[in-house]
């Protein structure tokens, strides 16, 4: 009888340490998430002049899942060619080739990454937010079939370059790390230890670079339920003390409802603040090749609207067009002056 009361003694110790284990890596998971995530949706949103400081976001963790799980997807293909060819090396040259299948499914990730570049580049306008796509077409200037191709190949160049780099090197690393062994000689360790740190360095930043790789390219194109940064609309109700300031700035205003705004993008939204988007007035060229008249691109430009003079907000899922930005400004309209009063 005590044998048989022994066993799941052992048995419940070992599933507390293994729900302890758990916890650790959840915890850690978490962790390394958010800040990947606070580290992504802050470099783009520096990049157009916005400051949010208020990290106790949930999206944070959804973005960084998001940014992580498509680095390492990306990576497999990387870590296998460089896990070949150390093999060949190890063989002396000989080792089986990969099955058909193997190859298809390390293929897919970068073949869905040359379908999102595509999906970006290809169509009559560019996105809000999409700065990398911007950068493409401000040096390319001209559309057709054949730079549109260009493009789509520059940006996932771009994208999976870093990937690459970081791949090897922690590869890299790994390897110097199990050569470098105590028993060895110490003229066989010190060129271990020596490029060991080297590789790790190298491999930590191409992840930060394909971080701002990534949100500068695919972070507005992609939905804010997934974690992404895509643009929403809302018609927001200001105060009428507020209204004058807006106004002066260029907020197109209801023309029935002098307090409700048209249609915004909103790009981002804080405790404090809220950020949306605005086209510029622009002179549609005669050369369909120039870009001169492609609203809801790179004319586009941020105003921030204090939280404090927005008393309600209504969400438009039906609005496409993003107003332009009044030029000269609206003047004030008091209250009086609407009714007409001295």
């Amino acid at each position: 009888m005590t044998q048989t009361q022994d066993v799941p003694q052992a048995n419940d110790g070992g599933n507390q340490l293994d729900l302890g284990a758990l916890t650790k890596f959840g915890a850690v998971s978490a962790a390394l998430a958010y800040a990947t995530g606070m580290l992504a949706i802050n470099t783009y949103l520096h990049k157009l002049g916005i400051a949010d400081f208020s990290f106790a976001k949930p999206k944070l963790i959804l973005t960084g899942v998001l940014v992580l799980l498509t680095f390492v997807l990306l990576a497999l293909l990387p870590i296998f060619v460089a896990w070949r060819m150390a093999g060949r090396r190890s063989l002396g040259g000989q080792a089986r080739p990969p099955s058909s299948k193997i190859l298809f499914l390390l293929l897919l990730p970068l073949l869905a990454l040359i379908a999102a570049s595509a999906s970006l580049c290809f169509g009559t306008t560019t996105g809000l937010g999409q700065i990398t796509v911007w950068g493409v077409w401000e040096i390319i200037k001209q559309r057709n079939v054949f730079t549109e191709s260009l493009a789509s190949l520059v940006i996932a160049a771009e994208v999976y370059g870093p990937i690459c780099v970081a791949a090897v090197s922690a590869f890299t690393a790994a390897r110097l790390f199990n050569r470098a062994k105590p028993e060895t000689s110490r003229s066989h360790t010190v060129p271990e230890w020596v490029y060991f740190p080297i590789a790790i360095a190298l491999a930590v930043i191409s992840v930060i670079g394909y971080m701002y790789i990534f949100s500068l390219t695919f972070y507005a194109a992609i939905p804010q339920a997934f974690g992404g940064g895509k643009p929403y609309f809302e018609s927001f109700v200001i105060a009428e003390e507020g209204r004058c300031q807006l106004q002066q700035l260029g907020i197109p205003f209801v023309d029935e409802q002098p307090n409700v705004t048209k249609p915004l993008p909103v790009l981002h939204e804080s405790d404090t603040l809220v950020a949306v988007w605005l086209d510029r007035k622009v002179i549609a060229s005669k050369d369909t090749n120039k870009l001169t008249d492609d609203l809801g691109s790179w004319n586009s430009i941020v105003v921030q609207l204090d939280k404090k003079q927005i008393s309600a907000t209504m969400a438009d899922p039906l609005a496409t067009t993003v107003p332009i930005l009044a030029s000269p400004p609206v003047p004030c309209k008091t209250a009086k002056s609407r009714l007409n009063l001295p």
